[in-house]
């Protein structure tokens, strides 16, 4: 009789008897036809050596399928880029403290040769340009460099303030992994609970498809020997009961795919594994308060987090900006090179030849810029934005207080259901069990027998329904906190 109940149960709805009368009129036939066929019949005797070897199989437990959230290409390879990022970005901020600029520019041509052997003489040189007499035969190459650095000596706050800046930044990327990991493991949770949820469904199933085989083998030899107690009714139910029975295993075997084909991509599992447990059990979890519960999710909420760094980097930036009313102080140095063969180099210090120099030199300087105007507008926009996100920070955590409560109560009600479901189907049991002898006896109507069937069945699609649902809230309420709640998962 225990195997009918398994027809009300689909995997990812656990719905009760949703038909009062068809589960009563089901009820009887398994009172009546199934329950004899539970004969205790004789193992088959095998020899060792006909048992085939099993293949290797790789048993997973939730808190092993969770460790390995490290190692999945799909978590690791986004966590790293992001990581990368922040880290680039905050070199290149250090980068601005030495030298902020440092280049070189080098050219070369050709020229039109000059030739001027007495120095002395001031109108005693030879030129070969095209104010003179301009010839091919007498053009040279030149080449020429120059070399500026730029070294910030003082720059009240333009670039500590963007150091602060980058370091936030790095916090936001860690927060954004996390955020990422908590995802990542209440899809594996979902996955493995309603993979388990789907097995225990699928066992029941088939116990219950053999049964109504043998129920079907039964009504035909009864009616065969035109009993009483049987009609050609019965066998019609036994067929029209058999489809739905094979419409729930496809919806079992539907969601063991989709939960191991979920399990398989997210965490790169290859060969032939299965999950070390075979029934859906309640989570245990410690005495937990509600108040500490939203106070832990105010702490530690990633997406809470990261507005909070946000804003944080935002103000670093406009005390940045701000620095620009004040001066740069910084050192300053150039290097000139140029030499070209075919002019005459000049040593005159009053005479400036670009062809044919060697200058160097280091200098301090100050710099400021002075449009304030714009400086002052610009803090004034990002102000703006700085308020904004206090905004919404103010209405995520309104937002986050309000999830983690429902999330709580959810959680609260599931595992008070438990016990409650529990009580429900010892005490439906027992009325099962006694409606059956008294029917047996013939001292109990069929209809106390019926409505024992309908109670029972019902006591055991809530139990199981809310043993799913606690599991649930746990993750949920796990996400919501930020942090891991059951201690076998932490």
């Amino acid at each position: 009789m225990r195997e009918c109940v398994g027809l009300f149960i689909r995997p990812g709805r656990l719905s009760g008897v949703s038909n009062f009368r068809y589960a009563l009129r089901w009820s009887v036939f398994c009172f009546i036809v199934v329950t004899p066929l539970y004969a205790v019949e004789e193992p088959e005797v095998v020899s060792p050596s006909e048992v085939p070897a099993a293949s290797p199989l790789t048993k997973y437990s939730l808190p092993e399928l969770l460790e390995k959230i490290t190692d999945s290409p799909l978590l690791t390879s986004e966590a790293d880029a992001i990581m990368r990022l922040a880290k680039a970005k905050q070199r290149s901020v250090e980068m601005r403290r030495w030298l902020s600029t440092f280049e070189a520019k080098a050219y070369g041509g050709v020229v039109p040769n000059v030739e001027w052997p007495n120095q002395s003489n001031l109108n005693g040189y030879t030129s070969y340009d095209f104010e003179n007499d301009f010839s091919f035969n007498h053009m040279g190459g030149f080449f020429r460099t120059e070399i500026d650095m730029i070294q910030p000596l003082y720059t009240f706050g333009k670039i500590s303030h963007y150091q602060d800046a980058a370091k936030q930044g790095f916090t936001l990327a860690e927060w954004e992994q996390r955020k990422r990991r908590g995802e990542f493991r209440m899809l594996i949770k979902k996955a493995y609970y309603t993979l388990l949820l789907s097995q225990e469904s699928m066992a029941t199933l088939k116990d219950v498809e053999g049964k109504l085989n043998d129920a079907n083998e039964k009504v035909e030899k009864l009616l065969m020997k035109d009993a009483e107690n049987v009609s050609e009714v019965d066998r019609l139910k036994i067929k029209v009961f058999m489809a739905d029975v094979r419409n729930r295993m496809l919806d079992a075997e539907r969601g063991m795919k989709l939960s191991r084909s979920a399990l398989s991509d997210l965490l790169g599992l290859s060969g032939d594994w299965v999950v070390d447990e075979d029934r859906l059990a309640a989570e245990k979890v410690q005495d937990i308060q509600k108040t500490n519960v939203i106070s832990a999710a105010l702490r530690a909420r990633p997406d809470l987090q990261q507005v909070a760094t946000l804003i944080n980097i935002k103000e670093s930036e406009r005390l940045a900006v701000r620095a620009n009313l004040f001066p740069t102080i910084f050192a300053a140095g150039k290097i000139n090179y140029a030499v070209a063969p075919g002019r005459e180099d000049i040593k005159n210090p009053f005479l400036v030849d670009e062809f044919n120099k060697l200058d160097f030199g280091a200098v301090l300087g100050l710099k400021i810029d002075l449009g304030a105007h714009r400086t002052l507008n610009q803090m004034e926009e990002m102000q703006a934005e700085i308020d904004r996100l206090k905004g919404q920070r103010a209405q995520l955590m309104t937002k986050v207080r309000l999830d983690t409560e429902r999330v709580y109560e959810e959680a609260s009600a599931a595992a008070n259901a438990i016990q409650i479901n529990e009580d429900g189907l010892r005490a439906a049991r027992s009325w099962l069990t006694s409606a059956g002898l008294a029917f047996n006896l013939g001292t109990a109507e069929t209809k106390e027998v019926l409505e024992s069937f309908a109670a029972y069945f019902k006591a055991r699609a809530d139990l199981v329904r809310s043993i799913y649902g606690l599991n649930m809230s746990l993750s949920e309420l796990s996400d919501v906190v930020g942090t891991e709640l059951v201690p076998r998962l932490q």
